[in-house]
């Protein structure tokens, strides 16, 4: 037996691309459009309006509202939380850390005295309050720890 001649490559690769090239659209020709087109034509145009003219429209019904839900109370809102003024670290050049609530906060702080009260805000606005007291604001009062 001869040996079969070897196709170039380039004719080969060729071949290859028409094949793939093909296949979409010998598929796409047995498959529905998937959007089908935007403008009808005239016979389809006049087969709609014959199929609305046919079809008996629904008789308008008086609407009553839907029955409403019974009002849902919110539940309570509890009290107000004490504010406690738990500690103060004031360093040399002023800055300060002051814990509310055992939760620290940066500020500055001038003319501390150790012990003297310190203004905190609060919902009811604000409070001088000493390091280890606390002020309830449901009865406004200032209480020492215990």
């Amino acid at each position: 037996m001869m040996p079969r001649p070897r196709m170039p490559r380039s004719l080969s690769i060729l071949l290859g691309v028409l094949a793939a090239a093909t296949v979409p659209h010998a598929v796409a020709q047995y498959m529905e459009p998937a959007l089908g087109r935007l403008f009808t034509t005239p016979e389809e145009r006049m087969s709609r309006e014959r199929n609305r003219e046919v079809a008996p429209a629904a008789p308008m019904q008086a609407t009553t509202p839907p029955p409403t839900a019974p009002a849902v109370q919110a539940p309570p809102v509890a009290p107000p939380a004490p504010v406690r003024l738990t500690g103060v670290v004031r360093r040399s050049d002023g800055r300060a850390t002051v814990w509310i609530d055992d939760t620290p906060r940066e500020t500055t702080l001038r003319h501390y005295r150790p012990g003297s009260p310190l203004p905190i805000d609060t919902p009811a606005g604000r409070v001088l309050v000493k390091p280890g007291q606390s002020y309830d604001p449901n009865d406004g009062a200032i209480r020492d720890p215990r």
